[in-house]
């Protein structure tokens, strides 16, 4: 993934979410974030380890000029500290155990060599003895690799709040004190390590992915397919012959008889297959985007894969019994229960400028013929530059404004030039022309993003519907609606529809709320293969660029 390309696939949504419920162009740069380990197990090659010295161990601690490097220093020190510098490592079993765990590393989408890889091969794989001053280095680096590897797998290789500036997702504490002790106790290192790791399905099945992708060349994909101008149906083009064998190389079965350059009826219908497989707009037309799609290989896949290991070791492990799930890169939304989709729904996310962030919260209430009270962002960039500009905007919109104290405000005697007009409130009444349709489902939450009805329902008939200033819309948001306050006495989808009818805004509340996840993932597997789909906010890249820095 050195290139910057976007990544667009239809996701399958429905398979997808089963999978979740039921529970760089070189091959060099492909490796490098999950490095091989060496073939040769500790168990393979048992050395005779001495029990290191508890003052010799001291002493590295506190040698600032002992040449270790530890990841987890203060945890390191904090941990012997608290142990009198007793060695942890003394039994063999244990040790030889979590070592052959820790090899493992690049099965999750990790690498071995961030985990003290090199400094314990050089003591474990070399020939010289291991004297006691070697005992008492193999021990620290081991802890300091355990407490770095147990991390990683419980809360990601990297910081996610530094990468998404919409980030809102709580995760339970880990005590990696309490992990660590659960060894010195004499469990077992892997499974140990095992109960940190994510038990969502998503997760191991792309671990499957990822070992397919490390293994795969680069066939079929060694010639990159030219930009330039638009080819349409009945055009000639010499980049026709390479598409049609990319094509031919992704397992489409191409048509028979037509002269190489010439851009025919056949062979545009299997481009648009492919443009609604990857989430493309399907009209045929071999565009940029569309060339960028069939360029994308396997060493770019990798690294989707193992940016979407690494996302999921940054969500909650459990994502409830009862719950909806938003996956915004392919603008689904699913009801769970128990683990079986109850319902599903198409979505408009927000678009690039103005992303859906990525949190969870439960939902409060539902507002029927909702107003609009419009969000900072849109009232500063949108609202007041048009209003400005129009003395009729507000009205011709059924807005009104208001000061700090809630006096309504005639538009014509507004100062629009005066910073005081920022700290105005802005509100559209319910009605037809209110972008936020016929109901909104709230779900309280600092980024003031929430589900809801739209008026535009044609933009669901898009591929891509990243279209929204960051709320969610809803396609069918009364059926939505209707399942949320099924088990409240005198709230079927008839008494919805009657409010709704009667233009009364009405704010519910919800008696059984549910948890909301909003999520991103743009990869899994379905069936026998790996399905990736369009990475609409440029996410993937970002992560495995950081991997690699890594």
């Amino acid at each position: 993934m050195k290139k910057q390309r976007s990544v667009f696939f239809v996701f399958q949504f429905i398979l997808g979410l089963g999978l979740l419920v039921a529970c760089n162009d070189s091959s060099e740069n492909r490796s490098a974030p999950a490095d091989p380990a060496p073939s040769e197990t500790a168990s393979e090659k048992v050395r005779t380890v001495p029990t290191a010295d508890p003052q010799e161990i001291q002493r590295l601690v506190k040698n600032d000029n002992s040449g270790l490097k530890f990841k987890q220093q203060k945890l390191v020190d904090s941990f012997y500290a608290g142990r009198s510098y007793k060695a942890v490592w003394d039994d063999a079993e244990i040790r030889n155990s979590f070592l052959n765990e820790l090899k493992k590393a690049p099965e999750e989408g990790l690498n071995y060599q961030w985990y003290q890889g090199e400094e314990l091969d050089k003591i474990l794989e070399g020939e010289t003895k291991i004297d006691a001053g070697a005992a008492a280095k193999l021990d620290l680096l081991l802890t300091d690799a355990f407490l770095n590897y147990a991390h990683d797998l419980y809360y990601g290789h990297l910081d996610p709040r530094k990468l998404n500036e919409s980030w809102g997702i709580e995760r339970a504490e880990n005590d990696l004190f309490e992990t660590l002790n659960k060894v010195v106790n004499k469990e077992e290192p892997a499974q140990v390590l095992n109960d940190l790791k994510p038990k969502h399905q998503i997760y191991s099945d792309l671990k499957r992915s990822l070992l397919e992708y490390s293994k795969k060349e680069e066939s079929g994909t060694s010639v990159q397919i030219s930009k330039g101008d638009l080819i349409r149906k009945g055009e000639y083009d010499p980049r026709i012959p390479a598409v049609a064998s990319r094509l031919k190389d992704l397992g489409y079965t191409l048509p028979k008889n037509t002269p190489d350059s010439l851009y025919s009826d056949s062979l545009q219908e299997v481009v648009k297959s492919f443009q609604k497989e990857r989430g493309l707009l399907t009209d045929g037309i071999i565009g940029n985007s569309t060339i960028e799609e069939l360029n994308l290989g396997p060493a770019e896949r990798y690294g989707q894969i193992l940016a979407n290991l690494e996302r999921w070791r940054w969500y909650p492990r459990d994502l409830g019994e009862h719950y909806v799930v938003i996956n915004i890169p392919n603008f689904k939304l699913a009801v769970v229960k128990k683990g079986d989709t109850i319902r599903q729904h198409s979505v408009i996310a927000g678009s690039r400028a103005r992303p859906t962030p990525i949190f969870s919260d439960i939902t409060e209430y539902i507002v029927l013929n909702p107003k609009w009270h419009i969000p900072p962002t849109i009232k500063t960039q949108d609202v007041i530059p048009r209003a400005s500009r129009d003395g009729n905007y507000l009205a011709s919109h059924n807005m009104s404004v208001f000061n700090s104290a809630g006096e309504k405000l005639d538009p014509a005697f507004i100062d629009w030039s005066s910073p005081q007009v920022r700290s105005y409130s802005f509100v559209q009444s319910a009605g037809p022309s209110n972008p936020l349709g016929r109901l909104k489902i709230i779900y309280p939450n600092r980024f003031l993003v929430y589900l809801h009805d739209t008026p535009g329902q044609a933009l669901f008939e898009q591929n891509q519907r990243a279209e929204s200033s960051g709320c969610v819309r809803v396609e069918n948001a009364v059926d939505l609606a209707a399942y949320i306050l099924k088990d409240q006495e005198d709230w079927d989808e008839e008494k919805i529809q009657e409010v709704i009818n009667s233009g009364k805004t009405m704010q519910v509340k919800i008696d059984r709320p549910l948890r909301v996840h909003h999520l991103y993932w743009t990869a899994w597997r379905a069936g026998n293969k790996t399905v990736f789909t369009n990475d609409v906010y440029d996410l993937d890249k970002k992560i495995y660029d950081q991997l690699l820095k890594n």
